[in-house]
């Protein structure tokens, strides 16, 4: 049976925190609903020994944070995985990213040292008033892994959600700002691991 590790920022001093939390709350609720066992990690316990120790008994790691191109940081600003932190546990592991930028240093660096799946955005991720809509779109392909299907086809659905929700609201003008930013969401994915990958095959 695969274990989730759950990490995410929800200190009260930052930007977003509630939506972090609600997040994971949804992740956690997956997890349950599919008999998976899962870690929640928030701060003051969101650091680089925690996460990285977690992902150790962990087939994959959903985080929902802050970060940049080259990483994830914690209420200190400290990085909790990047491209100079020491991420050798994550070989063998999925990566499921609500975070802004991180596809595009840290995917390559995790990918070297033998990342199997990874899910994030290749530039800064966007929303507005309308959350629930943002947060169903970026939990998609998460939703659809932790349910048994394989990388190619939880791609699939979760564009497909995207795609589901950018024409709803462009059936109403008042949601037309919300439209656009879900475009430009669904552009910034990065869904990368082998088509036939499962969450079963990650160590």
């Amino acid at each position: 049976m695969a274990k989730i590790l759950i990490a995410y920022n929800d200190a009260q001093n930052i930007n977003l925190h509630n939506f972090f939390q609600a997040c994971a709350d949804d992740v956690r609720q997956y997890c349950v609903d599919n008999n998976m066992e899962y870690i929640s990690l928030f701060p003051p316990k969101f650091t680089e020994t925690e996460v990285s120790g977690g992902i150790l008994n962990s087939q994959l790691c959903f985080v929902a944070a802050h970060g940049d191109a080259n990483g994830i940081y914690n209420e200190e600003d400290d990085a909790v995985i990047s491209t100079k932190t020491t991420n050798y546990n994550f070989n063998g592991k999925g990566l499921y990213c609500v975070v802004c930028s991180c596809a595009q240093n840290l995917m390559p660096e995790l990918q070297r040292i033998g990342l199997k799946i990874f899910v994030g955005y290749n530039a800064p991720l966007g929303s507005d008033g309308n959350i629930d809509v943002f947060q169903d779109c970026a939990l998609e392909g998460i939703r659809q892994l932790l349910s048994g299907k394989n990388v190619a086809e939880a791609k699939r659905l979760m564009l497909q959600k995207y795609n589901d929700c950018i024409d709803a609201a462009n059936q109403n003008k008042d949601l037309w700002s919300t439209r656009d930013i879900l475009l430009e969401n669904r552009e910034r994915l990065v869904f990368e691991g082998q088509d036939n990958l499962t969450i079963n095959d990650l160590m």
